[in-house]
């Protein structure tokens, strides 16, 4: 199958990917100034239901309104699941690991984005061809191991620790950006991640309350609470919504790769607030990362054509559902 190439960058979702990136690099800022208050399973729990409690009712009055398709509530089903594991390895990673070591080696998940979305999306299986791409592979490999030489992440025990939740972290990770774009392709984004948000923390609250330890909530001072509800909504409720815009029209490739940058973005912020530094030789490991970030952009302009067909078998078909009378009238109510 023939697959045209697209001539432009898409400005609404390029913005839309910026602003999630600027809205996730917060978020282990947020989860470090935690770690003595809440344990992670609580923190994971607390801030999910903070912002599925903030999508709830917009996504009730789509639903009187014939906005939501039924089905959605069951494509719904496998992204959540892989978003609860996620962020529960999420939660506890800042718990062995320094907010910009978290950000950088989160970004592995890129690896497996890539993959499943070549498996999935023929207009990203185009990637395959650009020699941006492949270059901007290579440096991401090399900028990945050199940092963690250099940082010595590899030499103590709790590091190994913190190292195995992001692994684990990273693969889920990858892989709920493609499943979003999979099964919620053409839906808008508030309306499909308030179901996602809902199911993800109605799954974490569970975990909190077999796990965690929910009576620390209470020991805390109100503008402490304040902070858990900003984080909840920047970190969860915004930025999600963001960069299930971007994947819809960037592809979860590039919108992975766009990510990189988090790092530095994180790292000012955990300068101020933290004491973090990086090495000379740190900082060109990851300047190396971005680098390779950079060539990711540069091969969008080999990314087929939006809108390019898929199988008609892999795509669930999310428009029909039982009170829509014909596919245009289905169409319009998404």
């Amino acid at each position: 199958m023939r697959i045209t190439t697209r001539s432009s960058f898409h400005a609404p979702a390029t913005i839309s990917l910026a602003a999630s990136i600027l809205l996730w690099a917060t978020v282990p800022l947020f989860l470090r100034s935690f770690i003595h208050e809440l344990d992670g399973w609580t923190a994971n729990g607390s801030r999910y239901g903070v912002a599925a409690g903030m999508w709830l009712l917009p996504l009730i009055i789509s639903m009187r309104r014939g906005k939501v398709p039924r089905r959605l509530f069951y494509y719904a089903v496998i992204p959540s699941l892989i978003n609860i594991i996620a962020q529960t390895f999420w939660a506890w990673t800042v718990y062995f690991l320094e907010p910009g070591l978290v950000m950088f080696l989160s970004r592995l998940s890129l690896i497996f984005t890539i993959l499943a979305s070549f498996a999935l999306f023929p207009d990203e299986l185009a990637l395959v061809r650009s020699p941006y791409f492949w270059g901007g592979m290579l440096l991401l490999l090399i900028g990945f191991v050199g940092l963690n030489v250099m940082r010595g992440t590899f030499q103590s025990k709790e590091s190994w620790t913190g190292i195995l939740l992001i692994l684990g972290n990273a693969v889920f990770l990858g892989m709920y950006g493609v499943s979003v774009r999979y099964y919620m392709r053409g839906v808008k984004p508030w309306v499909s991640f308030p179901i996602i948000c809902i199911y993800t923390a109605a799954g974490l609250i569970i975990i909190m309350l077999l796990f965690g330890k929910t009576s620390d909530l209470t020991l805390m001072k109100p503008h402490r609470l304040a902070v858990l509800v900003i984080s909840a909504l920047v970190g969860i409720a915004f930025a999600h919504v963001t960069f299930y815009y971007a994947i819809e029209h960037l592809g979860a490739s590039i919108s992975a790769g766009c990510q990189l940058s988090l790092p530095f973005i994180t790292t000012i912020g955990s300068y101020f607030i933290y004491g973090e530094t990086f090495s000379a030789g740190q900082w060109i490991f990851g300047l190396g990362l971005l680098g390779g970030a950079g060539l990711l952009l540069l091969a969008q302009k080999h990314l087929g054509a939006e809108g390019s067909p898929v199988p008609a078998a892999e795509v669930p078909e999310i428009e029909e559902f039982s009170c829509a009378t014909d596919r245009k009238e289905a169409e319009d109510s998404i």
